[in-house]
């Protein structure tokens, strides 16, 4: 026999934690598409500073 309070708590539960586990998942892909930025715009700088040296300095 099923036990309703157990079913009911981890009802509850699997909730919380799907909620929280979409939370997580939407910061970490902004996390992840940021530093694909950040390391595209240092690549680009990096190859642009190494074949035209003439260009502009920080």
């Amino acid at each position: 026999m099923k036990n309703p309070w157990m079913s009911a708590w981890l009802s509850a539960a699997n909730s919380m934690t799907g909620a929280a586990r979409g939370q997580m998942m939407s910061e970490m892909s902004k996390a992840q598409s940021q530093i694909m930025q950040d390391w595209q715009k240092l690549w680009l700088e990096t190859w642009f500073a190494m074949w035209f040296p003439a260009g502009k300095k920080r």
